[in-house]
C-alpha cells in the first residue's frame, strides 16, 4: 500500500483510479508471466525495469523535477532498492512457475505481514482484535497452500518471499514518509534495479524478437501507469475508502489467466483468499479506527 496525503475531496475519482492503477499492474504481471516463458528470468528483470526508466522520469517531471527526489537517508533508500530487487526477483520467478491468479492471491499476505512488522520495526502496538485477524489471515493462507492442491510447490514459499520483501519496503516508507518526497521513494530504488540491470541481463542474453519488444515496453508502461494512478488515488480520497480495491487484482489476475493460458484458481485458492482478505480488510479496518481516535484524542488535548 502506497502511504499518500489524501485531501479525501473525490472519493469517486480515488476509487477509480485505485482500479484502474491494480488493473494495470495486472497487465503488467501477465505480459512478464509471457515473457518469463521466452527470455531467461534475469533478463527480464533488467529489461522490465529499463523500459519502465522513462516513464518513471516523466513522473518525476510531472511533480516538480529533480528537486524532489533529494534525501536525507540514502543508507534507507539502499535497503529499499534492496527489498524491490527481492520482491521483483521473488515475484517474477514465481510467477513463471504457477497460474497468475494463484501467485496474485498469495501476495494478499503482505498487509498482514506489515502489521506483524510494525510492532518491532516502528514501535506500533497490535490489540488483540488485529491478532486475531493476523491469524485467519495465515489460515487462510494454509488452506490455500494445502498439500494436495495446485499451490503446493516451492514456488508459493518463493512469492511470499516476495510479500514479504513487499512488507518490508511498505514499513520503510512509514519511516520516510515525514522526511522523504514520493518521488525520491519510487525514484531511488527503481534506478537501483535499473543499475543492476547493467550487470546481470548480460549473464543471460537472448536478443529480443521486436514485437517482444514492444511487450517490454507495455510492461513498463502498464507499471509506471498504475504507480500513477495508485499514487493520485491515495492523494484524492482516504485510504481507507481506496485499499481495499487493491484486492480486485484477483479479479483481473483470474480474467488475464483464463483468457491467455486457460487457467482457473482452485476452489481452496479462492477460499483461502477469501479469508486472507477479509483478514486484511479488518486488519485495515481496526488501524483506521485506531488513527481516528488518536486524531481526536490529540484534538482533545489542544483544546484543552
Amino acid at each position: 500500500m502506497i502511504s499518500g496525503n489524501p485531501s479525501s475531496d473525490r472519493p469517486f475519482a480515488g476509487m477509480l483510479l485505485m482500479v484502474v492503477g491494480i488493473a494495470s499492474f495486472a497487465c503488467m504481471d501477465a505480459i512478464v508471466k509471457w515473457l518469463t516463458g521466452i527470455y531467461p528470468l534475469l533478463q527480464v528483470i533488467a529489461m522490465r525495469s529499463w523500459c519502465g526508466f522513462p516513464f518513471l522520469l516523466l513522473i518525476v517531471h510531472l511533480h516538480g523535477g529533480f528537486s524532489r527526489l533529494e534525501t536525507r537517508r540514502p543508507g534507507v533508500h539502499l535497503l529499499r532498492f534492496l527489498f524491490v530487487l527481492g520482491l521483483t526477483s521473488f515475484f517474477f520467478w514465481g510467477l513463471s512457475k504457477m497460474k497468475l491468479a494463484d501467485a496474485v492471491a498469495l501476495t494478499f499476505v503482505a498487509p498482514i505481514l506489515v502489521a506483524i512488522l510494525s510492532v518491532p520495526l516502528l514501535g506500533e502496538s497490535v490489540g488483540r482484535h488485529r491478532w486475531t485477524a493476523i491469524l485467519a489471515g495465515f489460515a487462510g493462507i494454509l488452506v490455500m497452500l494445502r498439500p494436495g492442491s495446485s499451490l503446493f510447490q516451492w514456488a508459493s514459499v518463493v512469492v511470499l518471499l516476495s510479500a514479504l520483501c513487499y512488507a518490508l519496503l511498505m514499513v520503510s516508507t512509514r519511516r520516510l514518509k515525514s522526511t522523504e518526497n514520493t518521488e525520491a521513494l519510487m525514484f531511488w530504488p527503481a534506478t537501483g534495479v535499473a543499475v543492476t540491470g547493467l550487470f546481470i541481463a548480460p549473464i543471460q542474453w537472448v536478443t529480443p524478437a521486436a514485437v517482444d519488444l514492444l511487450l517490454f515496453v507495455a510492461a513498463g508502461m502498464f507499471g509506471s501507469f498504475g504507480i500513477v494512478c495508485l499514487t493520485h488515488a491515495f492523494r484524492l480520497a482516504q485510504a481507507a475508502l481506496v485499499s481495499p480495491f487493491e484486492y480486485t487484482a484477483l479479479i483481473w489476475a483470474t480474467l488475464l489467466g483464463y483468457l491467455l493460458w486457460g487457467d482457473l484458481p482452485d476452489r481452496h485458492t479462492l477460499l483461502g483468499a477469501s479469508i486472507v482478505i477479509a483478514s486484511g480488510l479488518y486488519i485495515l479496518y481496526r488501524e483506521t479506527l485506531r488513527n481516528a481516535e488518536a486524531k481526536a484524542g490529540a484534538a482533545r488535548h489542544r483544546s484543552g
